[in-house]
């Protein structure tokens, strides 16, 4: 192919190919950097929560808001408008890990231009086990990504990107997908077949019971450092600590199965230590008995995000029953922890087959 062929090619791409990519990926903005709503874009995958968000912070700004949410994929289901009585934007993605929270307040706080009134964090317990290996890149990695100046166009005519604006388009003409947000950055989650159900409910338990066997789980010693370092670090904001529900089967069995009481009972003592209370909720309760609730052994539906988030701020909800949540704290959690140990004992697990 001689010169003037590759020229003619390379104009042809430039010129054709390069803005329509560009337009598309404008039109549909799977990163989040801009928010324009329309009905090619109403539905967006979340294939990196936290580049999207980091992007999305960053370009649209944080004024609004006096609270910020951090927590694992099971926060990322909190529809952030149902902590009453503050405005708060959900910054919780999949596999997060308290040794990351630090780098992304403080990339909050920076784009905000101030403190925060409210911290709050989603606390897991699966996150106490040592981290074998990173599953994400430094929270730097993506803050210098959304701040760098050739980013945003990069991305643009990026084909990656144009991928997941194709997938985009194809979602939100049907109207829906499996797990997806929407331009208000609040995540859905379509119901499962009692068959999908039981079968991603069953792998996933056992999955979990693997990560939480002897020999594979170690107790984090710098978990609980690294939370005070959080409280330290952000003297103005008041925090605020929920621990979130897992299906009672998934508990029982890794204490029961695994012996993680001793554990499951220093992680409760230790966040009372540096925060004074914690909202708990993963425990033995009629939310977390019931497998309805659970499209797997440990991701709960929207809905019942939305029972613990408006028992958080004590915002009344007839549906939230009497025995999910209780503020635990110094003077209480011996009582609580001793009649945990005769429900577990009492609890009929259902082992997964």
């Amino acid at each position: 192919m001689n010169t003037k062929r590759w020229t003619k090619i390379w104009f042809f791409t430039f010129f054709t190919i390069i803005p329509i990519v560009a337009i598309i990926n404008y039109m549909v903005d799977p990163l989040w950097m801009f928010s324009h709503s329309n009905k090619y874009n109403s539905i967006q995958k979340a294939f990196n929560e936290r580049q999207q968000k980091t992007n999305h912070i960053y370009f649209n700004g944080l004024e609004k808001y006096d609270a910020l949410l951090l927590g694992s994929s099971r926060v990322t289901y909190i529809n952030q408008n149902d902590f009453h009585g503050m405005d708060l934007y959900n910054y919780a993605f999949n596999d997060s890990a308290p040794h990351e929270f630090g780098e992304f307040i403080k990339f909050a706080k920076e784009v905000k231009g101030k403190d925060f009134k409210y911290i709050i964090l989603g606390a897991d317990f699966m996150a106490t086990e040592t981290p074998s290996i990173v599953k994400s890149k430094h929270p730097k990695t993506y803050i210098d990504n959304a701040k760098s100046f050739a980013y945003k166009y990069k991305t643009l005519i990026s084909f990656d990107a144009l991928k997941e604006s194709l997938k985009n388009i194809k979602y939100s003409q049907k109207g829906t997908a499996r797990v997806y947000y929407d331009r208000q950055n609040i995540k859905y989650r379509t119901k499962l077949s009692p068959e999908k159900r039981l079968e991603k409910y069953n792998y996933n338990m056992k999955l979990r019971l693997i990560h939480s066997a002897d020999g594979k789980y170690i107790y984090d010693k710098n978990y609980i450092p690294r939370l005070k370092k959080l409280k330290a670090d952000n003297p103005n904001s008041q925090f605020i600590i929920f621990t979130t529900p897992v299906s009672a089967n998934l508990l029982v069995s890794m204490i029961r199965i695994n012996k993680r009481l001793p554990e499951y009972k220093r992680w409760l003592n230790e966040l009372i230590e540096v925060f004074g209370e914690v909202h708990h909720f993963m425990s033995i309760n009629s939310i977390t008995t019931n497998l309805e609730n659970y499209p797997d052994a440990e991701h709960y539906y929207p809905e019942i995000a939305t029972l613990f988030a408006n028992k958080t701020t004590n915002y009344e909800n007839s549906d939230i029953p009497d025995d999910f949540g209780i503020i635990l704290t110094k003077e209480n959690l011996d009582e609580f922890i001793e009649n945990f140990e005769i429900q577990v004992q009492n609890y009929n697990l259902q082992t997964p087959k």
